[in-house]
């Protein structure tokens, strides 16, 4: 557990930084600009992002080297508040162990599409020296095997030697599920071993309700895109929950529409109305949605530096997503109202 000085450090930092974020008129007037470096150059003057950007040509930048530093800069906020942290507490480290599970996912897509020389574009080489493995030996794989080579000695190799099958391939649906298994269990044991009271029990229903909605986020996409039906979706479903009961999982298993999946799941709030800018197909915009709800009544009304920093990074994430739905809305020419739709705020 944290002492009373980095906690109170870690709250006050939390606060001022979010304190910065960008507002509503502030993406409003983003989506209004002509094109990428008319974005870079407003971000360049918002005070949350003028380090980050201050040594950027606007004129030159493009829209992967902009979005680079923008994810960049959430690291950094992040790597601030660790430094606050006296207490070699290991469940500080969440934001790793996801960037690396992703990462290690995004490397098996690329694998399963035969377009492995694509990793090196979006791979985060700041974190090249954080990450538990060498991130730098994974713009060479092949293949699955050379993949598990380049994990080994971390708990990853054995996940995925695990599902490797006799062909040396694997099946993506199941690995994901593993490595999201691998990292929620992270996540609860982290908090079981290194917390307790009220800050236990807020980390633990944030994490509870982010896990309802990716599980429903899978639902979707399993059974619109993948075509299953519910018995093969159900063992690919994380068994933790926070509002949904077996019940209710069960209805939303066989709902036939989106509006009838998000009312059963309560993503929208009772009397909200479906998002009507919002492509039929885009769940994501739903859960995130209501996990953005969850976060921000977490962060202000916490006085737990942990829930605090945990809400603040899945709020700056949310914010980084929104801000690259802006700049990739505004390089294809989409008008304003269509992009501010798509944002979460």
């Amino acid at each position: 557990m944290l002492n009373s000085f980095s906690s109170n450090a870690i709250l006050t930092k939390v606060h001022a930084i979010f304190g910065k974020r960008l507002t509503p008129s502030d993406f409003s007037q983003m989506a209004r600009k002509s094109d990428v470096g008319e974005v870079a150059a407003f971000l360049k003057e918002n005070p949350s992002y003028q380090k980050a950007l201050k040594n950027i040509n606007e004129t030159e930048i493009h829209r992967g080297q902009l979005e680079s530093l923008i994810k960049k800069d959430l690291y950094y906020k992040y790597s601030s508040l660790r430094r606050y942290d006296f207490s070699d507490n290991g469940f500080y480290d969440f934001i790793l162990t996801r960037v690396e599970v992703d990462e290690i996912l995004r490397c098996l897509m690329l694998i399963g599409a035969g377009q492995t020389e694509g990793f090196i574009i979006e791979m985060p080489s700041y974190l090249m020296h954080h990450t538990s493995f060498n991130l730098m030996v994974l713009t060479q794989v092949k293949n699955l095997d050379e993949l598990i080579e380049a994990l080994s000695g971390t708990p990853y190799a054995a996940i995925l030697r695990r599902l490797r099958r006799d062909d040396g391939t694997a099946d993506y649906l199941h690995c994901e599920f593993a490595l999201y298994s691998y990292y929620y269990q992270f996540l609860f044991d982290s908090v079981d071993k290194h917390f307790r009271g009220a800050t236990k029990k807020a980390l633990k229903e944030i994490m509870q309700a982010e896990i309802e909605a990716h599980n429903v986020e899978i639902i979707f996409r399993l059974k619109y895109f993948h075509h299953m039906d519910a018995e093969q979706i159900k063992p690919l479903l994380f068994p933790y929950r926070y509002h949904l009961n077996d019940e209710k999982l069960e209805k939303i298993l066989e709902a036939k529409t989106i509006a009838e999946m998000t009312g059963i799941a309560k993503i929208v709030r009772p009397g909200e109305e479906m998002h009507k800018g919002v492509p039929e197909g885009f769940m994501e915009y739903y859960t995130h949605s209501y996990c953005y709800r969850i976060y921000k009544r977490q962060l202000h009304g916490t006085t737990k530096a942990a829930v605090a920093m945990y809400a603040f990074i899945a709020l700056r994430n949310i914010e980084v997503q929104n801000i690259i739905t802006v700049i990739e809305g505004v390089r294809y020419g989409q008008p304003q109202d269509e992009i501010l739709s798509l944002l979460i705020l």
